[in-house]
């Protein structure tokens, strides 16, 4: 492509690509018994392609009045001015970060006592919220030093801390499409990956330590003295107060001496046991070694992190941009060009190579700006036809005449919910989000005994005063006129309204009615999220889509289904607004389903009103709020 090609150019290359693509399928399809494919999908009409589209872009449905004005807009540019317009809304940044989550595992609770990993989560919300290009967010988490809470991309490392050879093969995993975990322990049975090449890469990391040592008795003893003076029970605290401390312990900082040894039980000829191991890049080419992205220098071990995240994040890496824009590719259709996309072994194999290498070359040249990126995925032919609805075995290769038909995601769903809850979920944020940073950061060097005991209490009533922005429920949820008069005005009232104003925090049966991205990283067990397959974190991409019992549940009887049909909720007060039955009907779907109710379906409306009455609109809410058509993206 041309450095300064139009979205529409780049667009139509991309679907010229699709096409070959879908021609070179059919003699596999034939051979297998399926139909040939001539062509893309129909294109999707416009009430299917509003809710699309939000559910892609900014993981949401739309609310009632945005899928009206969009249904009712006859401007032939309608959808690439709601591309636009959705790329660059307060949503974006919120469904983005809730795809790095879960890449990355972002967790509030680590591990390690005392470690959260609350400044990390904020790290990468405020990348995300200033765009900031792929390769420099990657290749500051690689290099970033400090404590978590005084660099928020330390986080990345600290959030394997200790485990340095599980953090590259993350780190090889999610960013280089990689799978190399079977070489920590073994050279690889189905790619050349040998553990020699494993260790060569892990010593990059070598002179990278995750802990500080630390031990002062003088400031516990001064910290008993004091907490006896109290009048207090040191034994009850002590543990406590010791964790507290040994959270600042964790810091990223590197060593004048590389550590990397082969392990104790390796069994290869290349090395023996308890070898130093000296830094080298793996290869996936023999031409690779001309390549300008290996000239790093490897000759102070300080600054081998630094040489590691050059290469790794440098454009001509031969699996950087290809492995991120695959993986984007996926988030648009709900398959990659190359599956699984975490482990491109050859590039030649996938489902459409030319188009996969065209797609790494196109990420190469809008510089890794996602948003920029997504812009012409989402404006391409191939993503706005219809769902493909046919059965896609596992294994089989899928060839992009449309989006695959998906179930939402978990973060989906529940911000879904919201928006029927809240009308502009986005306007709702939770306050206090650096307190923790606040109350656990100390200088284990200088610090006295009565810093310590302020700080850990303030640390101790964290909670409390979470517990005390609690206030309100359905009733207030969506009332645009309370938000508006605790915000300031202009165009960013909408989302600092719940920071600036009276700050409280709406919730209905205990759950917190904000988007997924501003409760605890992940939700906790038995919350609606984490019983529709939010991933625990604990696996790269770890979410399920894969239905159960529990959710089938939740969904028919559940808090999130019963909030939904209260009398309180926003839903009814939109039917509220007008009074003819058939026009709360009318609006009903349009808010739950973003699409007017056919024939057939008024039909029932009205025998179902004639038989309950007024509770028949909530025996409607629930009914369409559990079919197939509410939960997948058309």
């Amino acid at each position: 492509m041309i450095a300064n090609a139009t979205v529409a150019q780049a667009a139509q290359k991309i679907n010229e690509l699709v096409a070959k693509g879908l021609v070179r399928a059919n003699p596999d399809r034939v051979k297998n018994g399926k139909p040939p494919i001539t062509q893309f999908n129909p294109m999707a009409n416009d009430e299917q392609f509003v809710r699309r589209v939000y559910l892609d872009i900014v993981g949401r449905i739309p609310n009632y009045d945005e899928a009206m004005a969009f249904i009712k807009d006859g401007n032939p540019k309608k959808r690439a001015d709601l591309i636009d317009m959705l790329l660059d809304s307060e949503g974006f940044k919120v469904h983005m970060f809730n795809y790095f989550a879960e890449m990355l595992r972002l967790k509030d609770n680590l591990d390690q006592a005392n470690l959260r990993g609350t400044p990390y989560i904020n790290w990468v919300k405020e990348q995300v919220a200033k765009n900031r290009p792929y390769d420099q967010m990657v290749h500051e988490m690689m290099t970033a030093s400090g404590k978590m809470w005084h660099n928020g991309a330390a986080g990345y490392l600290l959030r394997d801390a200790g485990m340095p050879l599980d953090n590259l093969a993350n780190t090889l995993t999610v960013f280089l499409g990689t799978d190399v975990a079977c070489a920590q322990c073994h050279d690889h049975p189905f790619a050349d990956w040998t553990q020699m090449q494993f260790y060569e890469m892990a010593a990059f990391f070598g002179a990278t330590s995750t802990r500080a040592p630390y031990r002062n008795e003088t400031v516990m003893m001064e910290v008993e003295k004091l907490v006896e003076k109290a009048g207090l029970d040191m034994r009850r605290i002590r543990n406590g107060i010791q964790t507290y401390m040994g959270a600042n312990t964790y810091v990223v900082r590197d060593l004048d001496k590389n550590m990397m040894m082969l392990p104790h039980d390796y069994k290869y000829k290349d090395g023996k046991p308890g070898d130093p191991v000296s830094p080298k890049f793996v290869t996936w080419s023999s031409g690779d070694r001309s390549n300008p992205a290996y000239k790093q220098s490897k000759a102070k071990e300080e600054k081998l992190r630094t040489s590691f995240a050059n290469w790794m994040t440098h454009p001509q890496n031969p699996r950087f941009a290809m492995t991120i824009a695959n993986r984007m590719w996926k988030r648009a259709f709900g398959a990659g060009i190359n599956e699984p996309v975490t482990n491109i072994d050859d590039p030649d194999q996938s489902a459409n190579p030319e188009l996969l290498k065209h797609l790494a070359e196109e990420m190469k040249r809008v510089k890794f700006n996602l948003k920029e990126f997504m812009r012409i995925i989402y404006n391409t032919r191939a993503y706005q036809s219809e769902a493909t609805t046919e059965n896609i075995v596992m294994g089989e290769v899928y060839y992009f005449q449309g989006p695959m038909l998906r179930r939402m995601g978990a973060e989906q769903a529940w911000d879904s919910y919201m928006t029927l809850v809240l009308g502009q979920p986005d306007a709702y944020k939770a306050p206090l989000q650096d307190l923790y940073s606040k109350s656990i950061d100390l200088n284990l060097e200088t610090v006295d005994a009565q810093t310590v005991l302020m700080k850990y209490d303030a640390y101790r009533r964290m909670a409390q005063k979470e517990r005390e922005l609690m206030g309100g429920g359905l009733e207030m949820a969506g009332d645009d006129s309370m938000m508006m008069d605790a915000a300031p005005k202009g165009a960013e009232a909408a989302t600092t309204a719940q920071m600036d104003g009276p700050g409280k925090i709406l919730s209905y049966e205990g759950m917190r009615l904000l988007r997924a991205s501003e409760i605890v990283q992940p939700a906790p067990g038995g919350h609606f999220l984490a019983d529709f397959g939010q991933s625990p974190r604990d696996l790269i991409d770890g979410s399920t889509s894969i239905g159960n019992v529990p959710q089938v549940l939740m969904m028919m009887n559940g808090k999130a289904q019963q909030m939904l049909t209260n009398r309180d909720s926003l839903v009814f007060r939109t039917m509220d607004k007008v009074k003819d039955p058939s026009e709360k009907v009318e609006r009903m779907f349009m808010t739950i389903m973003n699409r007017r109710p056919t024939l057939q379906e008024k039909d029932i409306a009205e025998r179902e009103l004639s038989a309950s009455g007024e509770e028949a609109y909530s025996n409607m809410i629930w009914a369409l709020i559990n079919t197939r058509e509410f939960i997948f993206v058309q």
